[in-house]
């Protein structure tokens, strides 16, 4: 059985080879994604949205690309990696965004960015 890290990576790698077919079978068709913060870009509502984001946050202009990831069962908090990533709600000198992805039924259900490492951590319920 594949893990919720091993199909979060997954998802990124087909991001980044601009693989939608396969990218879309890994996404619920209602699935969601938020932004770091209100009005840095609108939220997804639907598995399509999400996979036009993920191709441009993973293409050539972004190159987003995981980082240092943490299992919580069927979540995944992990530190986003690339460029540009200031206009998405990062902070930092170098712009770090952090991500929990929840995973259900081998899909990817749920996604939202956070700002910093604490809100991250805080949301999944752990302490900085």
């Amino acid at each position: 059985m594949i893990t919720s890290i091993d199909l979060v990576k997954e998802a990124y790698a087909l991001a980044k080879r601009g693989d939608h077919r396969g990218l879309r079978k890994l996404i619920a068709d209602d699935a969601t994604w938020y932004p770091a913060k209100e009005g840095a870009w609108n939220p997804c509502p639907d598995a399509d949205w999400i996979v036009r984001t993920l191709l441009w946050r993973c293409g050539p202009a972004n190159r987003f690309r995981p980082g240092e990831t943490i299992e919580l069962g069927d979540s995944v908090v992990l530190q986003l990696r690339g460029t540009r990533m200031g206009r998405l709600g990062a902070r930092g000198f170098r712009g770090k965004l952090f991500q929990i992805v929840e995973v259900r039924g081998g899909k990817i259900v749920r996604m939202q960015d956070y700002p910093g490492r604490e809100e991250a951590l805080a949301a999944a319920g752990l302490q900085a």
